[in-house]
């Protein structure tokens, strides 16, 4: 049981994750380790950012028409926002301080509700390439606070545009965690349509790997035997 006046970080990331990848779930890991405080977070913390004593991780999904619209302008197919969120639960079935949410952020009257002796902060999180693509640096503040996970390429011009905006880096409403390998939903779909399971297991947790390549628009038969399910 929390004390009364514990602060709760809930960090909250909006996208299409057609699959969730191993990526997506750490960079809640990492997010998780840079507002409690841990030693080995390889970032400096924000100066006036409080410490957290926990954090809560809910994920959201884009709608299946944007998503359909999305991947079929890249050539590939797509799966259901129900199947996503199906995938998601999965990805997140060890970690107890983590789930999934309708819409962004909706979640967080209810838990205000039911322990209203916590105080909770929501962030949002994004990867710095879209944060870079939408200038949303533009978009934090007290009310809106934002947690940027770092992108090879794109880190250092987020960093440089949001001091050059006039944006405090220390007061912990703009925050730039980690850089983090890139894994993205787009290599796991191309992985699995060339049957390369070897490849897509290292992007896809055991559970949903099994799913897609059982269920899965993307992939080329495979047997059970190459599949690990964990």
């Amino acid at each position: 049981m929390l004390a009364e006046g514990t602060d709760v970080a809930v960090v909250t990331l909006l996208g299409s994750l057609c699959p969730v990848t191993r990526g997506h779930i750490s960079a809640f890991l990492e997010a998780r380790k840079l507002l409690i405080g841990e030693e080995d977070v390889p970032v400096r913390r924000p100066a006036r950012l409080q410490r957290f004593a926990e954090v809560v991780g809910l994920i959201s999904l884009n709608s299946s028409s944007y998503v359909n619209r999305k991947l079929t302008s890249k050539g590939s197919n797509s799966i259901s926002r129900s199947e996503r969120q199906m995938l998601v639960r999965l990805a997140v079935a060890e970690l107890p301080w983590m789930s999934t949410e309708d819409t962004e952020g909706c979640t967080l009257g209810a838990l205000r509700s039911a322990w209203p002796h916590l105080r909770f902060t929501h962030f949002c999180m994004n990867g710095a390439d879209d944060v870079r693509r939408h200038r949303k640096w533009t978009l934090a503040g007290p009310e809106r606070r934002m947690l940027t996970m770092g992108r090879p390429g794109d880190t250092e011009s987020v960093l440089q545009s949001a001091r050059n905006a006039g944006v405090d880096l220390e007061d912990g409403t703009f925050i730039m965690g980690p850089e983090l390998p890139d894994v993205s939903s787009s290599d796991a779909r191309t992985a699995l349509s060339r049957g390369d399971v070897a490849s897509a297991s290292a992007m896809l947790h055991p559970d949903v790997l099994a799913w897609c390549v059982e269920h899965g628009p993307w992939t080329k038969a495979c047997s059970d035997a190459e599949v690990d399910h964990g």
